[in-house]
């Protein structure tokens, strides 16, 4: 997306709006909980993005995230990076495209603060590719598959508990700009749909299915952020709680990209890590 300019009359008019939304969500759900069952539960999701251009075929991507549900059951934190490898080919077999945008590596911690139980940990590995599938005029649909193993440890006498799971995500963008008015200009509808595919499940927080519409804005300074109303299907949120669904909202900050001495090449929007 081009840079555009800031305005400024108009973030000081939605940050109030996304600030107001975040308290209502942190407001509701305060009933107590019975054996720790959350059956239905608003989250908050805050996530700062990094990325560093390492050269014209690789990018590191890092993922600094704070998430919190209501009722009180946990605060999670975690640190993702990915690495990266634009495929180098330029024309493919069929259609004088290529399939395969780029292959990516990465890791991270997830470390979960429980209340009322023991505090949990998370290794994760994963692996994955991307793709693009052109529909319309200027709407193209960016695929991410990757897989994951996950391993686990509770805080208690028990040992790592490893999991494994596949995940397929569906995004797209659809720029407002050229709408009728100016107070247009830099915005964006960012929309994503993912389906999580257990393969061994770890004993918490296994995702069934996630619906992601949203709102973004790109800044003349090339900082982005966008605001998500999220809808999340999960299993084993809690120790006895077996399905669950989550209304979450989710803000994200895009720092512009940084690129290392002799870096190039554009840099592109990489799917979300999470």
């Amino acid at each position: 997306m081009p840079k555009r300019s800031g305005k400024g009359w108009l973030f000081s008019l939605w940050a109030p709006i996304a600030l107001t939304l975040m308290c209502i969500a942190l407001g509701h759900g305060q009933d107590s909980i019975v054996d720790q069952e959350v059956k239905v539960n608003q989250q908050i999701w805050i996530d700062y993005n990094p990325t560093t251009i390492l050269s014209e075929y690789r990018t590191l991507s890092t993922q600094f995230a704070f998430r919190k549900i209501t009722p009180e059951v946990f605060n999670r934190f975690q640190a993702i990076s990915t690495m990266d490898f634009r495929n180098k080919r330029e024309h493919g077999l069929f259609s004088g495209k290529v399939l395969i945008k780029s292959f990516r590596l990465g890791g991270g911690v997830i470390y979960t603060q429980n209340n009322g139980a023991r505090d949990n940990l998370e290794i994760r590995l994963l692996q994955g590719l991307t793709f693009d599938i052109p529909t319309i005029k200027n709407l193209t649909l960016r695929n991410y598959a990757r897989l994951e193993e996950r391993l686990q440890k509770t805080f208690d006498d028990s040992g790592w508990k490893p999991g494994f799971r596949f995940r397929y995500r569906i995004a797209t963008q659809i720029s407002l700009d050229g709408l009728p008015g100016d107070f247009t200009d830099g915005f964006y509808i960012p929309l994503e749909a993912e389906v999580f595919f257990n393969l061994k499940k770890t004993d918490r927080y296994n995702d069934l299915i996630r619906l992601s519409p949203g709102l973004g804005y790109h800044f003349k300074s090339d900082w982005r952020i966008e605001t998500y109303l999220i809808f999340n299907r999960t299993k084993n949120i809690t120790e006895t709680n077996n399905k669950s669904s989550d209304f979450i909202l989710r803000v994200r900050v895009y720092s512009p990209p940084q690129r290392k001495e002799n870096g190039e090449g554009p840099p592109g929007k990489s799917p979300a890590i999470d």
